[in-house]
């Protein structure tokens, strides 16, 4: 496995806001004051992002960190307390409704509402998991297991979500209604990465 990781050093000015940031800049975060790094070693994006940002004050490298005991290391720039915290409370929240979907419970309206719920939810974890490999994470580590419930739950209520949604749009234009096709996450966990 590649360890090596994007470094960016950035100047004294503060970053625009998240949402102004390209995907490639999405997972960095500060390590020490002007030095920002990214589990992701794809320098060439990220050079296109600060180019695409305006930026010019800044240097891309990738670099090996070195087992240091009691140094600081490079996943010490993300809260993984909260982040497990986040995930922790994902699959709280939704496992009894993944119950409900798999006995068959979930009604089309229900099945809109609950399937927009966790994919409103789910979004949020890009922004806050840096995405790190599976060997660099404690085993019981749950991303995997909030995952596949986000998965089995929005991939399943996605038809009665569609026929919710084909129900509304037909009271003001039934050609528009046969137009609505719902999504897979496979789709959209491709197009977050």
């Amino acid at each position: 496995m590649d360890r090596r990781r994007l470094l960016h050093p950035r100047g004294a000015a503060r970053p625009a806001p998240r949402a102004a940031h390209p995907a490639a800049l999405a997972r960095l975060r500060p390590l020490y004051d002007g030095l920002w790094v990214s589990p992701a070693a794809n320098a060439a994006a990220a050079v296109a992002a600060l180019a695409e940002l305006g930026v010019t004050n800044a240097t891309v490298f990738r670099a090996t960190a070195a087992d240091a005991p009691g140094l600081r290391a490079p996943h010490d720039a993300w809260d993984f307390a909260l982040l497990r915290r986040s995930y922790d409370q994902f699959i709280e929240r939704y496992e009894p409704l993944l119950g409900r979907v798999r006995e068959g419970a979930v009604g089309a309206a229900e099945a809109l509402v609950a399937r927009t719920g966790v994919m409103d939810t789910w979004r949020t974890f890009p922004n806050l998991d840096p995405g790190l490999p599976a060997e660099l994470l404690p085993a019981d580590w749950p991303r995997a297991r909030a995952r596949d419930l986000f998965v089995e739950i929005y991939d399943t209520l996605g038809p009665l979500a569609e026929i919710r949604v084909k129900q509304i749009v037909a009271e003001f234009d039934p050609a528009l209604a046969r137009l609505v096709h719902h999504h897979r996450a496979g789709t959209i966990l491709a197009a977050a990465t």
